[in-house]
């Protein structure tokens, strides 16, 4: 069991139209089985000056409600260099959940994206095991750990309804099991919990399937390969992700950087 403090609250209240899932604790019930310890600072941001900050930007703009609605937490082991989790409610229609996992340099295992974007009507999700490979020219990266969940995929292809905002640069640093779908919600929101069901899956998966049995790297070329491919990712998501213009509108472009700096 993990001797990490919770520091998120996992009660996502009531929206004004329906009842989110509960996104945030379905994560933590993972999470809490694991030893993970807090993440402090990342590429010279320091993680809770980082959020005060972005508190007093937001009592600032007459936003400081938003603070109190969301929350999010940053973790590492001895394998993963970051791991992030959290929630934010958007004007009491939206829960935005996300969760994010990245190797440490020493390992070549695959990024885990996971989001969701859940509305009265649909949910948004994004569920991916990014490799940090070419998988033409490594067939052994599939082998090792992609090809065992070909099953397990087959589940939840149902899932599968990229939106039109799934763009070329998103579909190029895909893995080949990534879901993206936008289910609509039905009587009593049985595909919302369907949907939420398919990243608690991923994230199972990930740490018990991949992180778990993933060794260090040896052969320091194909590191270096992993490495400059990782940081190739960072920087797309960084550059390219359509949260990093509102953060930008809202918190300001330096104080926004930083904030992108820790998502990805």
């Amino acid at each position: 069991m993990s001797e990490l403090k919770l520091e998120v609250n996992l009660n996502i209240p009531p929206l004004k139209t329906f009842e989110p899932q509960q996104t945030v604790k379905a994560f933590w019930d993972i999470f809490k089985n694991y030893h993970f310890e807090p993440l402090e600072e990342f590429e010279g941001v320091n993680i809770a000056q980082h959020k005060k900050a972005v508190e007093e930007k937001m009592k600032e703009q007459g936003m400081a409600s938003m603070t109190k609605r969301g929350g999010t937490q940053y973790v590492k082991s001895n394998k993963i260099e970051k791991l992030h989790f959290g929630w934010l409610i958007i004007r009491d229609a939206m829960l935005i959940s996300t969760c994010m996992g990245w190797p440490n340099d020493d390992y070549d295992f695959p990024v885990l994206a996971i989001t969701w974007d859940e509305s009265e009507k649909h949910v948004h999700i994004i569920a991916d095991f990014i490799p940090l490979v070419d998988l033409v020219m490594h067939e052994s990266y599939l082998e090792k750990y992609l090809y065992s969940f070909e099953s397990i995929y087959k589940q939840y292809t149902d899932l599968l309804d990229a939106p039109p905002e799934h763009l070329g640069w998103f579909r190029a640093l895909s893995g080949p099991y990534v879901i993206g779908g936008r289910p609509k919600a039905d009587l009593g929101r049985a595909t919302m919990k369907r949907a939420l069901d398919c990243l608690v899956t991923y994230i199972k998966y990930w740490l018990e399937e991949i992180v778990a049995k993933a060794e260090p790297v040896k052969d320091p070329h194909y590191q270096e390969q992993v490495k400059a491919r990782k940081q190739k990712i960072r920087d797309i998501y960084r550059l390219k992700d359509p949260g990093g213009a509102v953060s930008t509108a809202i918190l300001g472009k330096e104080l926004a950087w930083r904030g992108i700096k820790l998502t990805f």
